[in-house]
């Protein structure tokens, strides 16, 4: 997984298969391995690193979701640091204690809106990660969420699922949501 700040171009993100999380804060000149500080947030060791959502929001901050199925833990992982990696906070609340996390996006337009895609479903959260609500409804079956994209014209996510094709969920109601 790859990841730019939107704040910063020098602020760079890379997670790697094997667990390994790396910042640089400048444009790559400098990497800081950040799992040791992970696994002091709870992680139990290496995991897939699935996705890395920096904060369009704040420079520093940085959500990070990883995949443990492939090491046989389906429990779902998600931190987030508001200090480029220094310390991390897990967010992963009141999710299923079942369920790889595969992709969390951070909302476009409200930064307290979170949207997860996990191994059975699709949450959002309204306090980032605070708390976390399925959001599936009745037209998204039990499915492995994979992707999540918003298209920056219209009030939308996009979720691309594993072997259902894709999910369009208009989110102007979350949006305003508090």
């Amino acid at each position: 997984a790859l990841a730019e700040s939107p704040k910063s171009a020098d602020v760079l993100w890379a997670g790697t298969d094997d667990g390994n999380l790396w910042v640089t804060k400048d444009g790559g000149a400098n990497w800081l391995n950040v799992l040791d500080n992970l696994k002091k947030a709870g992680l139990p060791g290496p995991r897939w690193v699935s996705t890395i959502e920096p904060s369009r929001a704040h420079e520093g901050r940085c959500y990070v979701c990883l995949d443990a199925h492939r090491s046989d833990d389906d429990k779902p992982y998600l931190f987030v640091t508001e200090d480029h990696g220094q310390t991390w906070k897990p967010i992963a609340g009141n999710l299923p204690p079942f369920g790889s996390t595969r992709v969390l996006r951070e909302d476009l337009h409200n930064p307290d809106l979170l949207y997860l895609g996990t191994e059975f479903a699709l949450f959002a959260s309204l306090n980032r990660g605070g708390a976390w609500h399925k959001i599936n409804g009745s037209t998204l079956p039990t499915v492995a969420i994979h992707e999540i994209a918003q298209p920056t014209t219209a009030n939308e996510i996009v979720a691309g699922t594993h072997g259902r094709s894709i999910w369009i969920l208009d989110v102007t109601t979350l949006r305003q949501m508090k």
